[in-house]
């Protein structure tokens, strides 16, 4: 019988890691509940701050979350939060008015990195864009396929397309050089080689 003064340790799986980079500024009330709401799930520090070099954008949100884009993402480690995270982003987009706003979002996973960059977009556009994020982890799964690519890519870029209401132009690096440069052809449901 076992002893009741022995105790398993109960192991809690540590957060995954954000970090986020702001690329002009936030308002106070804005940076808080970023922080606040990307806390719940993820380890983080404080938003960093940086000059805006874009000058058709008043500000760029730049989150890295230091985990795959996998459902999971979005079911177990964001949750409700995925929710709130997305209309503050729409709300900073609001209040920058025509001064403009623009959002990237970068998952690390083991091998590759993915990243969807919204670019400059209008409220709803941008809401639409946020949304689709949260949907596309199948899709996307098939397309990173080994079977769909010559070597592996260790960076994949998408670009969101205001007049379809999409995200499009995916384009694939086999190296962090971005030598070897690929773009999905949807049509073969390949990589090609550019």
């Amino acid at each position: 019988m076992p002893s009741l003064s022995t105790r398993e340790a109960v192991t809690v799986p540590e957060k995954p890691l954000a970090e986020v980079l702001v690329e002009g500024e936030l308002s106070p009330f804005e940076h808080e509940v970023l922080y606040r709401i990307l806390r719940k799930g993820f380890r983080l520090e404080h938003p960093s701050y940086a000059e805006l070099l874009d000058e058709d954008l008043a500000t760029r949100v730049n989150i890295t979350f230091h985990y795959p884009y996998v459902t999971t993402v979005f079911t177990d480690v964001l949750r409700e939060n995925w929710r709130e995270l997305k209309e503050l982003l729409r709300q900073v987009r609001y209040r920058r008015g025509k001064a403009g706003a623009a959002v990237t979002l970068s998952f690390l996973g083991e091998k590759n990195k993915l990243v969807f960059k919204s670019g400059v977009l209008e409220e709803k556009e941008l809401s639409s864009a946020l949304d689709q994020i949260g949907h596309l982890t199948g899709i996307l799964g098939q397309m990173l396929r080994p079977e769909t690519m010559d070597k592996p890519l260790e960076l994949v870029e998408a670009v969101y397309d205001k007049k379809s209401d999409r995200w499009h132009e995916f384009k694939g690096f086999a190296s962090a050089d971005q030598n070897q440069s690929y773009v999905f052809d949807e049509s073969v449901f390949r990589w090609i080689r550019l």
